[in-house]
């Protein structure tokens, strides 16, 4: 897909010059990337559900590059600079969210696009044309909804309610029921990256505490093609305040499950050996001690979460994916 998705999907890479097939897009399904909203939304849409991988794929591609647009628009006006500056910067955003509308608008009457089709049990070209182009303008509209209801008062720009957009833009009745709604979820955390200014943390590539007999060492236990991953994620537990800057366990209230989530996570994705080999004797199977205790002796005092960690491979496991689900920094360890 080129530049800007809510504009080549109406002149550049047409949805009804889309010729490839169920089986085609089922595969293309297996390629997105989860994306992620940078905080809680005030919108959220009520759509029909997609049936076929046709749809699906579309859904999901106009769903991904919402949240692009989401999170870029907030990146862009939570920034500290004048107000003058702020003031252009939402002039622009809103003027750019404004011509998708116009533009679906366009695309909607040139087209004499029936949108009440998407709603019709029929599946063919038309129907599906109308509910990838409904889907979109839905977005286009719930992306000015989250401008206006974040960063109006940066400008002094019209202001509209949903049904306006409705009518306004698309010279429609708004419908019975509101496609663009108010949001109703959980809070989303701010999933942002913050930039240290300051932090003397260096994540070690081995081990840096003295040789405990009871401890597997550094390379007895992180398989080797993923130590320099594992490396990266360390100095993400310095980030998220979970070890300090000399590896010690930071004792933050909340920590603890994250750090054992965490270890499950690295179990799950395969960082850990599951043999230790001799030379001089018979190789030896890892076992769940060996992981918690590395890591108590490793993170320090306190750190030992070999309780937190057993419950979440057992009796807790719906809890763990719950966690996992919600947390965006341990759902993204592969």
């Amino acid at each position: 897909m080129a530049k800007d998705l809510f504009i080549d999907l109406l002149y550049v890479e047409k949805v009804t010059d889309d010729k490839r097939t169920e089986n085609q897009f089922k595969e293309l399904l297996k390629g997105f990337k989860k994306q992620y909203l940078n905080t809680t939304p005030k919108y959220e849409i009520d759509f029909k559900k997609a049936y076929s991988n046709r749809r699906k794929y579309y859904l999901k591609l106009i769903e991904t590059e919402y949240i692009k647009n989401f999170n870029q628009i907030n990146d862009a006006l939570e920034i500290n600079t004048t107000p003058g500056h702020l003031s252009f910067l939402y002039d622009k955003e809103y003027n750019r969210i404004k011509n998708y509308l116009n533009q679906i608008s366009n695309y909607v009457s040139d087209n004499d696009l029936d949108e009440t089709l998407y709603l019709k049990p029929i599946q063919n070209d038309k129907s599906d044309e109308a509910y990838i182009i409904s889907f979109l303008k839905a977005n286009a509209m719930m992306l000015f909804m989250e401008l206006q209801e974040r960063f109006s008062e940066l400008s002094d720009t019209e202001i509209y309610t949903i049904e306006e957009l409705h009518e306004v833009f698309f010279n429609e009745e708004p419908p019975e029921e509101l496609i663009v709604k108010s949001y109703s979820g959980a809070e989303i955390k701010t999933v942002r990256k913050q930039v240290k200014q300051s932090s003397i943390f260096n994540a070690i590539q081995g081990d840096f505490r003295e040789e405990n007999n009871d401890v597997l060492s550094y390379n007895e236990l992180i398989n080797k093609t993923k130590q320099r991953e594992f490396a990266k994620l360390e100095e993400l537990l310095n980030e998220k305040g979970i070890i300090d800057d000399k590896y010690n366990y930071t004792k933050k209230r909340g920590k603890k499950i994250l750090l054992a989530a965490f270890m499950v996570k690295l179990t799950e994705a395969k960082y850990f050996n599951e043999r230790i080999f001799f030379e001089d004797k018979p190789s030896k199977k890892i076992q769940r001690k060996h992981i918690y205790k590395f890591f108590a002796y490793r993170y320090g005092p306190s750190s030992n979460a070999g309780k937190e960690y057993r419950n979440f491979l057992g009796t807790e496991k719906r809890a763990y994916q719950k966690l996992v689900d919600n947390t965006y920094w341990l759902d993204q360890i592969k």
